[in-house]
């Protein structure tokens, strides 16, 4: 039994526009007639252009043909300039359509701008215009041939902006690792994410101050120093510290930066963070959580570190042991029902463990070589099978999943997938559905 479109109600017809991209959308139905006409430049008020991996034809299509009837209802707007759109910003700047035209504009990402040097602060000088703009994210934008100076008024805009709720911000600058503090104290900020910045106390207490509605703030650390921020009391909890509740980290590597955190936003009730090389127990986690977060509930935590001396299997399983009982305590086990898992291998005379919280919440899968006798113990009891739906990225390995206490888990949402043929029968009971793949990459040995 067949179906014409035309006998759906506009409802439906509303709905199924949603799934589609824009120049698709658009091709297919304008100028059909004189209802879908009406649907598209009347009715659909929820433009979604995400412009990553668009051909330049269809760029210039898209915006000599269809962008003047849709401005107006354009809510998401994607600009990217990667390797598969290169120099796609340039040509929206030769289009003449600059941003404050996009004024219904709810969500802007620019993604992965690049060292093209027509991309400078007079780009963005639009963005005061987007009275609309609920969402704003700079995916790993490389602006080399700007200061960070250039870029102070952009950040004044943006945080001006009345109903920016959330800000992610990941751009590189010429000579700069840090972060300019706003002019303007942002009432609508929720949630911030700033990626590779260094930061001391004043920086990070100035930053609060304009932002002191902010619920969550999440950072990833470039520093591998264990320098101290420097904490006085002037920088020490405030009004300013206390809205937030959800703090992240990932790439932490020093304690003292660390701990500085903590210190400053005591009233943290859910706490993810990623740590490398950084030698922390179960009893160290407790007596921080007791002093510096007392109100937290919430608690995913993963480090990678190498342990001690590889001695013999025996030798390290009995450190591996003692390792995992301080996260047998009743502060872990009976007042909070945290528990963890720990992988352990040996490299170069080396015992390197992998412990994380359950469930698993990173998005990607931990990965050792099979040389380095590999294996894994859990606080837990070997018939609670905890999750790991985060996992988005993987590179398969069959031996890993031998082993029983990981033979049960399933990742279903994997995007970006690396394997080497020929797989396993184990492989699809680990990944049962390839639906959100993205990425593929597909080792052939020699001998096949």
């Amino acid at each position: 039994m067949t179906m014409k479109l035309e006998s759906l109600s506009n409802e439906v017809l509303l709905d199924l526009f949603e799934l589609l991209d824009v120049v698709n959308l658009l091709r297919a139905f304008s100028g059909l007639n004189t209802r879908f006409n009406s649907l598209l430049f009347g009715d659909f008020q929820s433009y979604r252009v995400d412009l990553r991996s668009m051909s330049k034809e269809d760029f210039y299509i898209f915006y000599s043909t269809y962008l003047p009837s849709i401005l107006n209802r354009i809510i998401y707007l994607r600009l990217s300039d990667d390797e598969d759109t290169p120099c796609q910003c340039s040509h929206f700047q030769s289009t003449g359509f600059t941003l404050n035209r996009f004024t219904h504009l709810r969500s802007l990402i620019f993604n992965s701008f690049s060292t093209d040097v027509n991309i400078n602060q007079e780009f963005f000088t639009g963005l005061h215009h987007l009275h609309n703009l609920k969402r704003l994210k700079f995916v790993d934008c490389r602006l080399y041939h700007l200061h960070l100076e250039d870029f102070r008024d952009v950040i004044d805009q943006i945080w001006n902006l009345p109903k920016l709720s959330r800000l992610y911000w990941h751009i590189s600058f010429k000579c700069s690792r840090r972060f300019s503090l706003p002019k303007y104290t942002s009432r609508s900020l929720r949630n911030l994410t700033i990626v590779n910045y260094n930061y001391d106390s004043y920086d990070f207490a100035c930053l609060l101050e304009k932002t002191p509605y902010l619920r969550k703030f999440s950072m990833l650390s470039d520093d591998y120093g264990d320098q101290d921020i420097r904490i006085s009391r002037k920088f020490l909890p405030s009004s300013h510290t206390s809205s937030i509740r959800e703090l992240t980290l990932f790439s932490i590597r020093s304690q003292a930066l660390m701990t500085s955190l903590f210190q400053f936003l005591p009233h943290v009730t859910h706490l993810k963070i990623e740590i490398f090389s950084i030698d922390l127990d179960g009893h160290q986690w407790k007596k921080m959580i007791v002093n510096y977060l007392p109100q937290l509930k919430d608690f995913q935590f993963k480090i990678d570190l190498d342990l001690c001396r590889s001695i013999d299997d025996s030798t390290n399983e009995d450190k591996i042991d003692q390792y995992l009982s301080t996260y047998l305590t009743p502060f872990w086990i009976e007042h909070h029902q945290w528990f963890v898992r720990c992988h352990w291998y040996q490299s170069n005379g080396v015992l390197g463990i992998c412990v994380y919280s359950l469930p698993y919440v990173f998005s990607y899968f931990p990965r050792f070589d099979q040389d380095f006798n590999f294996h894994t113990k859990s606080t837990c009891s070997p018939d609670m099978n905890h999750p790991y739906n985060s996992v988005r990225d993987i590179g398969y390995e069959p031996w890993m999943f031998h082993n029983e206490a990981l033979s049960h888990i399933q990742l279903s949402n994997i995007e970006k997938l690396s394997l080497q043929l020929p797989i396993d029968q184990q492989f699809f009971s680990i990944i049962p559905k390839l639906e959100n793949l993205l990425s593929l990459t597909v080792a052939i040995p020699s001998f096949l």
